[in-house]
Formats: structure tokens, sequence, C-alpha cells
């Protein structure tokens, strides 16, 4: 057995690149690649400087919020601080805000107009006191004993009575003025009596009277309190303490009764002035007016109501 010839190489089969060669090609390649790249750099190094000073400035143009010219506000600012914040609140501990009172203004006071008080006439208090059991209803000074004793400014004589129809005295009619002209201003100066002693019921109302200037003694040291006054004197004493305005003509006042020149002289004018008011005192003849006959405690009550009313303190 004969031995065969080794094969001949084919000269268009490429031969296989040991792994020593193909290191050795990747190391040419990389240095000839930096080599490129450096070469590039140093020619383009201007152009690549000036893009990134562009864009640097073109960012800090967008901080400050001016953009072609115009102080506008952007969103780069904004969301710069609002990511600041919210770091801030994410890290930093929750706190409770506690709400801050309102503070409280001091009011000026407005000025205003002063007003004018009108004068307010009081009316006499009325009284819860049992009604008089002597008064019969068609009694001629029924109205004016009823009204005064609801005022509390008439006394019960005992048993409920008033005996109407009875001597008034001028202590009696004394304690009347008091209680009816309760808030009249004192106009004379007291005076002491000597015929009233300090223990006398009724003293009090008298020196109220006098300074008032309703009554006035018989004398400087002479009232008279348990003795009947005259119905001329009821007339005068109310046109004195309450000064009613004089008549116009006392003369032409006093013609109208028959029985006027029973008075006496001084006392013409202020029962005038009395009469002119309304304070008269109703009889059954209309023409008389019995001055001196003596006042009764009814006569007493009808000439103090009808003062009252003439101050308004009692409608009619």
């Amino acid at each position: 057995m004969t031995n065969s010839p080794p094969p001949t190489p084919n000269p268009n089969r490429r031969r296989r690149l040991t792994a020593d060669e193909l290191i050795a090609i990747g190391v040419a390649l990389a240095g000839i690649g930096t080599v490129f790249f450096w070469g590039i750099g140093q020619q383009y190094q201007p152009l690549i400087q000036q893009g990134i000073a562009s864009l640097s400035t073109d960012n800090n143009r967008r901080q400050v919020g001016s953009i072609d010219g115009e102080n506008a506000k952007i969103g780069s600012e904004r969301r710069t601080i609002a990511s600041i914040a919210r770091d801030r609140q994410n890290s930093a501990p929750t706190t409770i805000v506690t709400p801050v009172p309102p503070v409280k203004t001091e009011e000026v006071p407005v000025e205003t107009t002063p007003t004018v008080t009108t004068p307010v006439i009081v009316p006499v208090p009325i009284a819860k006191t049992p009604a008089f059991t002597d008064i019969p209803a068609q009694f001629w000074g029924t109205t004016y004993i009823t009204e005064l004793q609801k005022r509390g400014i008439l006394d019960d004589f005992g048993g409920g009575k008033f005996d109407p129809s009875k001597e008034i005295t001028r202590g009696e009619y004394a304690k009347m003025l008091d209680r009816a002209f309760a808030d009249k201003p004192a106009t004379a100066t007291p005076v002491t009596f000597k015929d009233i002693p300090t223990d006398y019921p009724r003293k009090e109302a008298i020196d109220k009277s006098v300074q008032l200037g309703f009554m006035t003694g018989y004398s400087p040291t002479k009232f008279a309190p348990n003795q009947s006054i005259p119905r001329y004197q009821l007339q005068i004493s109310l046109a004195k303490g309450l000064e009613l305005p004089p008549s116009i003509s006392t003369e032409q006042t006093l013609n109208k009764y028959t029985d006027a020149a029973q008075m006496p002289k001084y006392a013409r004018d202020k029962m005038a002035a009395a009469i002119d008011s309304g304070l008269v005192i109703k009889d059954e003849t209309p023409d008389l007016l019995k001055p001196a006959q003596n006042a009764t405690r009814a006569d007493a009550a009808a000439t103090i109501y009808e003062a009252l009313v003439k101050q308004g303190k009692i409608k009619n």
C-alpha cells in the first residue's frame, strides 16, 4: 500500500486570524481613533465652547425671567422655588398653626346733635286704696273725691269714710296740698308757729304748704291749724301757690257773681285769677261764689282736682 501525497493548499481560501493578531489589530484601531478624535476636537473646540457659553447665557436668562427683552415671569424660577419649598416641607416636622385672633379696633365715638328734652309733667301717682264707703254715686263731688282718693291725696277719717260734707280745717287742707303738689319746689322760707307743737300730726304738712307758697299764717306766730277755712281761701291759696296769671279784668270777672263783695278786698285779684283758670267751686246757683262760707272736704277736693287738671296731671 502506498502513501497518498499531502493535499495541495487552495490559494483562494482565507486564513483565519489568530487571537494575538486580533488583539494587535484592536489596539491599532483604538490608537488611530484616539488620534482622530483628538484632531477633530482641536479643530472644532472654538465652536463647542461658543455653544456651551450660549447655553449658559440662555439658562441664566431663563432663571431671571427675561426673554426677548420682555420682563416676564417663567416657570424655571417658580419651579425652583416650588421644589425648594417642597423639599423643606418634606424634611421639616409638622407644626400646628394657631389662628391669630382678630385685632379689635377702637370705636371712635360719633358726635351727635344734642337732643333738647321737653319737660315731662309727672302725673300724680295712683294709690291702691279702698274707695270711701260714704260717697254716693249721685253726690256732686263724687268724681273729684274718687280721683284724689285713688292717688292717695285724701285721708280716711275712720271706718273707710271721708265725711265729704264736713267742714275742713286748715291743717287738713294743708295735708291735701302737701300730697297733691309734693313735686313742687319750695318758694318761701319756713315759719315757726307757736300754736303748732312739734308733735302735731300735720305739722310737717303745714310747714310744707307754707314753704310752697299756698298758705300763710294769720300772724307771724299763729296758724290756727284746727280752724275752719272759708271757701275763698281755698281758691286764692291755689292761685298764689301755682302762680296763676292775673285776670285781664278783675272786676269784669267778679261781676258775674252777685256775692263777690262778701270777700276781703285783698283776695279779689287772686280770686279773679283762680276763676279765669277754672278753679271754681260748683254750686247749685251758678251766680254765687259763697266766698265767706266755710269750705267742706268736698269743696277742697273739687278745687285741688281742678288745679291738677290745669297742670295736666289729671285728664279731665
